[in-house]
């Protein structure tokens, strides 16, 4: 018999702090993740690119060595979700997916469907590839990091700290996540997946409020692809 995927309510996050320097010690957008240039496959710093399965187009960014979707994912797959059930909100908030077997709230993660859900030469960003980006713009559990990982827009103070400086184009937007419920949260709190399994029931996500944490996944989040 599986187990249920353990659930915890946002505020109380499993922070797992990287080395990292500290967050207001020497950072630089300029040399972190420059806005001009090329990238290391040979693509602008910052662009666009088209899903082929479905003719949508996503804006990325460059950070370090890493290329990351700047926009959720949408693209209808099995289990996913939009916010209210309305189509219109996946176009804006993208798609909340749930990567477990079956779409429960079960364990152990569907990896067939954790290696198809991103686009073409791109894949769910494991825990260790979240872990270098944050370190590359500052630390976990550190509200100026998040504040460079997030988002101008949609922020409310109370429980996010507000809106963030998006420093390096990587536009995190509150878009919520599942409470065990329901989506909601929205304007809160961003919930993504890693494909990293912490133990047999349950994998990590990345949780961004005032600052950036992990904590175990909720049945359906958002996901942003990093490209392989």
């Amino acid at each position: 018999m599986k187990k249920s995927l353990l659930l915890v309510v946002p505020f109380v996050l499993l922070f797992l702090n990287a080395c990292a320097t500290d967050a207001d010690e020497g950072f630089d957008a300029s040399s972190v993740c420059p806005a001009e240039g090329t990238n290391g496959y040979g693509m602008p710093n910052r662009g666009t690119f088209v899903d082929e399965r479905d003719g949508q187009v996503y804006k990325y960014t460059t950070i370090g060595d890493q290329v990351w979707m700047a926009e959720n994912l949408n693209h209808v797959a099995d289990y996913s979700a939009c916010y209210d059930n309305d189509e219109l909100n996946c176009d804006f908030w993208g798609r909340f997916y749930s990567l477990l077997e079956n779409g429960k709230n079960e364990a152990p993660m569907n990896y067939a469907m954790v290696d198809s859900i991103c686009p073409t030469g791109w894949h769910v960003p494991s825990s260790d590839e979240w872990d270098k980006l944050i370190n590359l713009v500052g630390k976990y559990q550190d509200d100026a990091t998040a504040k460079r990982l997030k988002s101008t827009q949609l922020w409310t103070e109370e429980a996010s700290g507000g809106n963030g400086s998006d420093d390096c184009g990587f536009s995190a937007i509150p878009a919520g996540g599942h409470s065990g419920r329901k989506i909601e949260y929205m304007y809160r709190y961003a919930y993504f997946w890693t494909s990293t399994m912490f133990t047999e029931d349950a994998a990590y996500a990345i949780i961004f409020g005032d600052t950036i944490g992990r904590t175990n996944a909720h049945p359906k989040m958002s996901i942003r692809c990093i490209k392989d």
